[in-house]
C-alpha cells in the first residue's frame, strides 16, 4: 500500500511541541503573578469618590480626632504628622494608638476633609481599633472646619 504523504513531508508539517509548552508556562507564571484575591482599597476610577451622608442628630460626647493634610490631632493636640505616615508603610500610627489607650473605650469622632488620602484615614481607624475603641463615626467637613 502506498501512503499518500511521505515521511519527510509529515515532519516537515509538525508543530514543535516544547516552543508551545514554554509559552503556556510563561503565561500561567504571569497569571499567577498578578492575580489577587483581595479586593483594592481604591479603585483606580477616576470617578470614584467617598460615600456621603447627612445627619440631622448631633454627635454624641466623644474623643475627636481630626485629620488634616499636616498633623493628626487628638482632642485638638497634635499628635502625629500626617506626612509621615502617609511616606512610611506602617500601619499602625504609634502616638494615636498610646493617646487613645487611656480612653478605656470610648466613643471616637473622626473628623476628616475629603482630599484626606483614604491611606491615612485606614491607619487612623486600624489604630483607634487597635487602641480599644468600640464606636467610631467618620465625620466628614470642609477643609474650613477643621
Amino acid at each position: 500500500m502506498r501512503r499518500l504523504v511521505s515521511r519527510r513531508a509529515r515532519q516537515a508539517y509538525a508543530t514543535p511541541l516544547a516552543p508551545l509548552v514554554d509559552v503556556i508556562t510563561i503565561l500561567l507564571v504571569v497569571l499567577l503573578k498578578t492575580y489577587s484575591v483581595d479586593a483594592p482599597v481604591r479603585p483606580d476610577d477616576p470617578d470614584f469618590a467617598l460615600a456621603m451622608s447627612a445627619s440631622a442628630t448631633p454627635v454624641g460626647p466623644a474623643v475627636d480626632i481630626d485629620v488634616t493634610d499636616t498633623a493628626i490631632y487628638v482632642s485638638g493636640l497634635r499628635t502625629a504628622s500626617s506626612d509621615y505616615y502617609l511616606e512610611h508603610e506602617d500601619l499602625l500610627i504609634e502616638e494615636l494608638y498610646a493617646r487613645l489607650q487611656g480612653q478605656g473605650g470610648r466613643a471616637v469622632n473622626v473628623r476628616v476633609d475629603g482630599d484626606i488620602p483614604y491611606e491615612l484615614v485606614r491607619k487612623v481607624l486600624f489604630s483607634a481599633r487597635e487602641a480599644g475603641v468600640q464606636r467610631l463615626t467618620i465625620v466628614a467637613q470642609s477643609r474650613t472646619a477643621l
